[in-house]
């Protein structure tokens, strides 16, 4: 059940479908974001309540893993102005350490824990979903310094600082979303090549 079905204002998503704006609807578990079925690619325009969001999400961490907590951020396509992006929040958390993580916590606050996420185990992810198995939230979980960590938020800040970049990586996500609208993993690795190429930018 929706908690707000009072849509106030529409726009277009990446085929030009009219949607509801982001901001104006809230989901089942009580945010704005609209989220994406698994498997699937939709995009939609940037919506600066995508940040608020990630505010609510990084104090609600905070206070479940406290002192475990050396850093959060806003990271992924809704952290970077002005382009297109599925409406999923992606989150990077820095812990002190993963053997003191605490799991059931998230858990009763409604995420999927999902587990490492290479075969390094560097990387642990929690998901939160809707009723209808939408995904919402992905938490990006990371011990300190690490390099995958630093690539995530160094390629949000570059592209944020430069708009052309920025431009022809929004143009790329909606050419390749519909191409693929059903196969996330073809999506994904049709944005390699840009993605690499801002990366021996920013090394």
């Amino acid at each position: 059940m929706i908690h707000c079905n009072c849509i106030k204002q529409h726009s277009l998503d990446t085929f030009g479908h009219l949607v509801a704006q982001v901001g104006y609807v809230k989901n089942v578990k009580g945010g704005i974001m609209q989220g994406v079925e698994r498997y699937k690619v939709r995009l939609l325009p940037f919506d600066d309540n995508w940040f608020a969001e990630f505010l609510e999400v990084k104090t609600q961490i905070e206070g479940i893993w406290t002192e475990n907590v050396i850093d959060i951020q806003h990271i992924g396509s809704t952290s970077i102005r002005n382009i297109f992006a599925k409406p999923i929040l992606d989150v990077a958390v820095v812990l002190k350490s993963f053997k003191t993580m605490d799991v059931d916590a998230m858990k009763r606050v409604g995420y999927d824990y999902c587990g490492p996420q290479n075969p390094e185990n560097s990387r642990f992810l929690f998901v939160l979903r809707d009723e209808d198995e939408i995904s919402l939230h992905h938490l990006h979980c990371y011990e300190p310094d690490d390099e995958n960590y630093l690539f995530c938020t160094r390629f949000r800040d570059y592209l944020n600082n430069h708009p052309d970049d920025a431009k022809k990586y929004s143009e790329l996500k909606r050419k390749l979303a519909e191409q693929y609208p059903d196969d996330r993993l073809a999506y994904t690795d049709g944005k390699d090549d840009f993605i690499q190429s801002i990366y021996a930018k920013i090394i």
